[in-house]
């Protein structure tokens, strides 16, 4: 029996409309989230500047001063052309 994408994910993913910050080769940009979940998440960009395999950071910020922001290393897994834009998953190496 094989499965399908949704069910091979161990933790649903989350809807999450937000901005975040990456890092890939030395520059930065704010990118829109899609959704998050423990093992991953995705983004949008309008241009397609990350490819498969690519490595990135990744930074939540959290506008409330208690508590720290959310760090995490991650791989691209996969990139989808839509209308306007590209939707990028990410697999999520290392969070701290």
């Amino acid at each position: 029996m094989l499965l399908n994408q949704q069910e091979r994910r161990t933790f649903e993913r989350l809807r999450f409309t937000s901005q975040v910050k990456i890092t890939h080769n030395g520059h930065d940009q704010t990118v829109d989230c899609k959704d998050v979940n423990t093992e991953g998440m995705s983004i949008y960009l309008p241009e397609k500047h990350l490819k498969l395999h690519d490595e990135i950071a990744v930074r939540f910020d959290d506008q409330d001063a208690h508590f720290p922001a959310l760090n995490a290393d991650a791989d691209v897994s996969c990139v989808q052309a839509t209308d306007s834009g590209f939707v990028i998953a990410l697999e999520f190496v290392a969070i701290y």
